[in-house]
């Protein structure tokens, strides 16, 4: 009623602090299109999944699972938010995030069709600052960020967008 077009579902704190399941936010993303709403569908790994090598296979299927079928580039945004590196100044590599949204490229295009993936917007959503956002918005598969606490600072969000190109 307010005019929104997207609605953020499968957030980290979501996820745990409400138990929502994978399921749950596919059946949510389908609600949201049946409102014309678009979907920006989290995913991302904890600090012990990333420790024991499970990223890849916690990000792939959470998108298996969260992503429903009826997902187009056109109605899906999916964010790649590393659970450990929300809030906490702590950001992965550019090693890692490449290689998880690569894969999470690579698992978009086995659901949904390659030109569907291909389209479908993939932002990175782990403490985003001005002094990395350059570096990170650089990258393959990187179409764009997801900024959390640092857009509730003013000179932060304006240096991000400077510092990214967006400006």
């Amino acid at each position: 009623d307010c005019g929104c077009q997207y609605v953020i579902l499968g957030h980290s704190e979501r996820r745990a602090d409400h138990g929502e399941s994978n399921e749950l936010v596919n059946t949510k993303a389908q609600a949201a299109y049946g409102q014309g709403l678009k979907a920006v569908i989290c995913v991302g790994e904890t600090l012990a999944e990333r420790d024991a090598g499970k990223a890849l296979d916690v990000c792939t299927k959470q998108i298996l699972d969260s992503v429903p079928e009826s997902a187009t580039w056109q109605n899906t945004v999916i964010a790649y938010e590393p659970v450990w590196a929300i809030g906490t100044g702590k950001v992965p590599t550019t090693k890692d995030v490449e290689e998880v949204h690569a894969a999470i490229r690579k698992t978009l295009a086995k659901k949904l069709g390659k030109g569907n993936a291909n389209r479908m917007r993939i932002l990175y959503g782990g403490s985003v600052k001005p002094n990395n956002a350059k570096e990170l918005l650089s990258l393959e598969d990187v179409d764009g960020a997801l900024i959390g606490g640092a857009s509730l600072k003013v000179e932060d969000f304006i240096n991000i967008a400077k510092n990214s190109g967006a400006c």
